[in-house]
């Protein structure tokens, strides 16, 4: 199998730089890596004018920084069986892995093997939308998880395997809402006790147009201080 593993597609998140950086110094056959936002990464901050995961499939002819590296990454995409693109929240207990609509089959499988049971489907545009090879890991900096030799053992041995065991008990859910400040305010949510994967009152949820039960990730995190978090239904 032949894996990419991308790192800094958001500049200030730091277990892609380091997962980058461990295959890079300990080369691995059919492993190969890239920095996503380098402009980015090097001012260590988010994205410089947009945010290069929401600028997908992106426009290889922008005099814009972003997008036009959206569009560079997509089509090296194509040349992999698998993508792996990671990112951190400061949100606890929030590990999970992301996927598009139409994404590879497999990929469930593969975030089971990684360790992932908790799966999302992206309904906006993002790597994940536009290519479907892409699984995108998410963990939280307090997480166990968040260790990059763990990352690179996972991947190192992933990169071996010749098949995947189908799993049904992972979780899945489709992301659909996102809390702005202007929620958190209306609702008081920053009161609410809200709890990353675990439902929130349905009164909540109604109050914001969802249906229940109602799934919370990206509470607070200061890496998207813009917004107040986000919200899954389960498929």
């Amino acid at each position: 199998m032949k894996v990419l593993v991308i790192g800094g597609m958001h500049g200030n998140e730091t277990l892609g730089l380091n997962v980058v950086k461990l295959f890079n110094d300990n080369k691995v056959i059919n492993v190969d890596t890239l920095l996503a936002n380098e402009q980015a990464i090097e001012a260590d901050c988010r994205f410089v004018g947009q945010d290069l995961n929401r600028s997908f499939p992106g426009n290889i002819n922008s005099k814009d920084y972003e997008p036009k590296r959206a569009a560079q990454i997509l089509k090296l995409t194509k040349k992999y069986d698998l993508v792996l693109d990671f990112h951190n929240t400061f949100c606890p207990n929030n590990d999970c892995s992301f996927i598009g609509e139409n994404a590879n089959q497999e990929l469930s499988d593969i975030s089971w093997v990684l360790g992932l049971d908790k799966i999302i489907v992206a309904d906006y545009d993002c790597i994940n939308k536009a290519a479907s090879n892409c699984l995108s890991i998410e963990v939280s900096m307090s997480s166990p998880l968040n260790n990059a030799e763990l990352w690179y053992d996972r991947i190192l041995t992933l990169s071996r395997a010749e098949s995947f065991t189908i799993r049904s008990d992972v979780k899945k859910f489709r992301f659909v809402y996102r809390m702005t400040l202007k929620d958190k305010d209306r609702l008081e949510l920053d009161k609410r006790d809200l709890k990353a994967f675990q439902p929130m009152d349905v009164k909540i949820a109604k109050a914001m147009g969802l249906s229940s039960p109602a799934y919370p990730i990206f509470i607070g995190d200061s890496f998207t201080p813009y917004n107040y978090g986000g919200v899954l239904n389960e498929l």
